[in-house]
């Protein structure tokens, strides 16, 4: 929507500053960059808060299940401690996914391929993987809040967090095939 129309002459006036005489600075490949970058951005952080909710049940899984040593104890049991393994290992997978979804592959700049071909419709096509993203990325974080500490002590639980990640391993994996096909 064209923000100049419909408004009285000094909001027009403005307007006209503020986008420097008729002349959008905005363009919507620009917008489309911008968004690109800030939806990856915030999965990362909704990634984060899954992480941190997972590192606070392992914390409290070590409380609980790995006391401090004693004379008639010296060693924890080895299946717990391998539990926390499993739960450290799960923290390093989701890390890792994050990771991977903030260094995603972005179109480039180069004026050539941008005079021959339409910048635009590859990133429709990449906020739609992105949003796609989103949504598996909410459903992931949803999933891990809803683990508690008796979820997590079942040795399933590093299988279960890692083939719930691999939807988001795909996903980017089929934008980057989107950008390799593009190029």
């Amino acid at each position: 929507m064209d923000p100049i129309a419909g408004t009285g002459p000094i909001r027009q006036a403005a307007s006209l500053l503020f986008y420097g005489w008729g002349y959008n600075f905005y363009r919507v490949e620009n917008q489309l960059r911008a968004d690109d970058l800030l939806i990856r951005n915030k999965v990362c952080g909704i990634l984060a808060a899954a992480r941190a909710h997972l590192a606070a049940l392992e914390a409290e899984y070590r409380r609980v299940n790995l006391p401090p040593p004693t004379r008639e104890a010296p060693l924890p049991d080895r299946q717990k401690t391998e539990q926390a393994r499993r739960l450290v290992r799960s923290g390093a997978a989701i890390e890792q996914v994050s990771t991977l979804i903030q260094s995603a592959p972005v179109p480039t700049s180069d004026f050539v391929w941008l005079r021959h071909r339409g910048e635009r419709g590859l990133l429709e096509i990449l906020e739609s993987i992105d949003v796609r993203l989103v949504d598996d990325a909410v459903g992931f974080h949803d999933r891990v809040v809803e683990l508690d500490l008796a979820a997590i002590s079942d040795s399933a639980i590093e299988t279960t967090i890692d083939g719930r990640l691999d939807r988001l391993r795909v996903i980017v994996r089929e934008r980057a095939e989107r950008l390799t096909l593009m190029a």
